[in-house]
């Protein structure tokens, strides 16, 4: 009954609403990004600001037909006329400045140049898992349905190499050095960006990749949403604006029963205690106190409760794990007529309580993190420009497992841009981290040639480094493990060779090549008297081939795009390939939009892996897990009667029903049906 009654209140309230429309892109005439460019619908007197891609979203109330006024310090003033839902590419004129560029995945452009044309699709809004499979070199590591802990690494690596922000904050554990991708609301995942060689600016973790994750200023709406085992998803947003604030404010929940069937030897067993819910409130505040000075503010706090289910081979029937995140940023940003400059502080709060009633074993961990960052670009001459920062970070854990832990990181970095001649750009850059006692140096250079018939080479050689998470330093002696404080930095060196170009403004393609070596990674791994610590162990080289493409959509309404990875990647050490890694990947999305339906297709192919497992007498046995095709697929449909604001979704996920499981002792769930309506007012 409670059911009905929503969604009568909901078609009620649909009633009134109106289309709102798109995003675009703000470039130079150099067709560089311009950040922090102030969009303003001249009817409505909302306003959006670009961010440093040059991304922004339609001011709140835009419909087709309005007029924007697009405008920043240092460029001439632009007007645009609305005219339908493609992202607006917009250039601005007058003394040209010259950003650092940022690789996006979402609506972009393809007229703007980058490794990655994925876009964010309707069917992304049911799992978090499928923008991220677009992404070409990623992996999903989940241990099993809704529940498990997820994480992401690329191009062969590990977890702990990769970093994700949420809203500019990073969401680092400092405990494991992971980031626990379950964490984040579905509702916020609207923008994605991906930066594959960002080491100077993001240091420890970050040498095979950064994903940054923005919730953007949406109109208000309402979501509704059911499926398989249990699943059930609903969030709401409000947004307000005036001349001179944007506000928004989102709650939203997540659950599920979570319990589902598998195969193992050719039989069906149940995978029991997969429960799962979440509960989250988040705030976004923006606000021009003058034409050149923006202030932003962001608030998110998550609430979890999940069974654990365990191992195959060690399965926790009993087991629980309750968990608060809480994540809190402030920016004021001064735009200068030849630059910016920017303050960031950014709060990560997290406490974690884990029960197992069977065993016996109970801990909670206490995991913080602050940042305070001074962060600036400016451009000295028209040919040279300086991107420099300095940043501070506190780290801490109060655990019943590690104790008591502090420690501190200190940064400084700049990066010179050096632009001698219209076709050819070189990017120095430097940067220096003192963790506690210890000094570690980062340093790279790119060097881009771009040559509009042929296209835009790229070469990238630089370092990267990954610190010692409180766990593997600190985790308390047992009989059966320990920590060791006596690890050193794990370290990487890598070299990018890039080749991309737009052929007749039809196919926009990359091929990419990627080489990594790393020395003294972190093993966990038993010493002479059996006993488990992590070591400075492997040595690792990967190389990846990456060819990834976009076609844009035409007038038959399709749009297609694809990528294939190939991988080898090996352990130095033994010489063999690295565990879980396949050799061969691939995915292919379809997107078909037909007046007010819109059909999605993805695909994503994971080749055979190897990992070590144990044999019948008990012994370590290298052993294959067979490749397999994940198939979903998403029908979407806009009720015109509405203005376009009332839309319905079916989504089918995992349609061929194959084992997709990364860790063979912990399986994922088959195919799965999903319903879902969105309101927007």
């Amino acid at each position: 009954m409670a059911v009905k009654q929503l969604l009568f209140f909901i078609f009620l309230l649909s009633l009134g609403f109106s289309e709102e429309i798109g995003s675009g892109y703000v470039y130079s005439y150099d067709q560089e990004p311009v950040p922090f460019a102030s969009v303003v619908n001249l009817r409505t007197e909302t306003w959006s600001i670009t961010d440093e891609s040059g991304f922004f979203q339609l001011p709140m109330g835009t419909l087709s037909e309005d007029s924007l006024k697009i405008y920043r310090i240092g460029f001439s003033t632009s007007h645009q006329l609305i005219t339908g839902k493609s992202p607006h590419v917009i250039t601005l004129s007058n003394e040209v400045i010259t950003f650092d560029p940022v690789n996006t995945v979402g609506e972009k452009p393809i007229a703007n140049r980058g490794l990655n044309k994925v876009t964010l699709l309707e069917i992304d809004g049911f799992s978090r898992n499928n923008a991220l499979d677009r992404l070409p070199g990623t992996m999903i590591r989940s241990y099993g349905g809704l529940a498990g802990i997820t994480t992401l690494s690329m191009d062969g690596g590990q977890a702990v190499h990769t970093k994700v922000f949420l809203d500019g904050i990073d969401l680092t554990n400092a405990q494991n050095g992971l980031t626990d991708l379950s964490d984040i609301p579905l509702a916020l995942m609207q923008n994605v960006y991906l930066s594959r060689s960002p080491n100077i600016h993001y240091g420890s973790g970050s040498f095979d990749g950064v994903v940054q994750i923005q919730s953007l200023f949406n109109q208000s709406f309402i979501y509704f949403g059911i499926g398989s085992f249990g699943y059930l998803n609903s969030s709401g947003g409000f947004s307000h604006a005036t001349a001179n604030t944007n506000f928004q404010l989102q709650i939203g929940q997540t659950s599920s029963n979570g319990n589902y069937s598998f195969k193992q030897n050719g039989a069906t067993n149940s995978r029991l205690n997969n429960d799962y819910e979440q509960r989250f409130i988040s705030g976004h505040y923006q606000r021009h106190t003058s034409s050149n000075r923006i202030l932003k503010g962001s608030i998110l706090a998550v609430g979890h409760n999940r069974g654990v289910a365990g191992a195959l081979s060690w399965p926790s029937p009993k087991a629980r794990r309750k968990n608060n995140l809480l994540l809190a940023g402030f920016e004021s940003i001064q735009i200068l007529e030849k630059g910016y400059l920017r303050l960031q502080a950014f709060q990560r709060t997290s406490d974690e309580e884990f029960r197992d009633a069977d065993k016996g074993e109970d801990s909670q961990h206490k995991v913080g993190s602050s940042e305070i960052k001074i962060h600036g670009q400016y451009q000295l001459t028209r040919l040279i420009g300086m991107d420099g920062f300095s940043t501070i970070k506190f780290e801490s854990i109060e655990s019943t497992d590690t104790g008591k832990r502090e420690r501190d990181i200190k940064t400084l970095g700049f990066q010179v841009l050096a632009h001698p001649i219209n076709s050819f750009i070189i990017k120095p850059g430097l940067r220096s981290d003192i963790i506690d006692t210890t000094n570690v140096i980062t340093t790279d250079v790119e060097i881009t040639l771009d040559l509009e018939t042929i296209g835009k080479f790229s070469i990238i050689i630089g370092t990267g480094f990954h610190i010692p998470s409180f766990n593997d330093l600190y985790w308390p002696s047992d009989p059966y493990s320990k920590g060791n404080p006596d690890l050193v930095t794990e370290n990487s060196e890598f070299r990018i060779i890039r080749w991309n170009n737009v052929l007749a403004e039809k196919l926009d393609y990359t091929i990419e090549y990627r080489e990594r070596q790393s020395d003294n990674l972190i093993v966990w791994a038993a010493n002479e008297n059996d006993i488990w610590k992590p070591q400075n162990l492997d040595n690792t080289d990967r190389k990846n081939l990456i060819i990834s493409a976009f076609i844009p959509a035409s007038s038959s309404g399709f749009t297609l795009s694809g990528s294939i990875t190939h991988t080898v990647a090996k352990n130095l050490n033994t010489g063999k390939a690295l565990q879980y890694v396949p050799e061969s990947a691939a995915n292919v999305t379809l997107n078909y939009a037909l007046g007010d339906i819109q059909i999605e297709l993805q695909n994503k192919y994971t080749g055979e892996r190897s990992y070590q497992g144990y044999g019948d007498n008990y012994e370590i046995v290298d052993k294959i897990l067979e490749p397999f095709l994940n198939i979903n697929a998403g029908t979407h449909f806009t009720v015109p009667a509405f203005n376009e604001s009332l839309q319905f979704h079916l989504i089918a996920e995992n349609i061929l029903n194959k084992n997709t499981a990364f860790f063979p002792d912990y399986p994922e769930p088959g195919h799965s049906v999903k319903v879902g309506m969105t309101v927007k007012f």
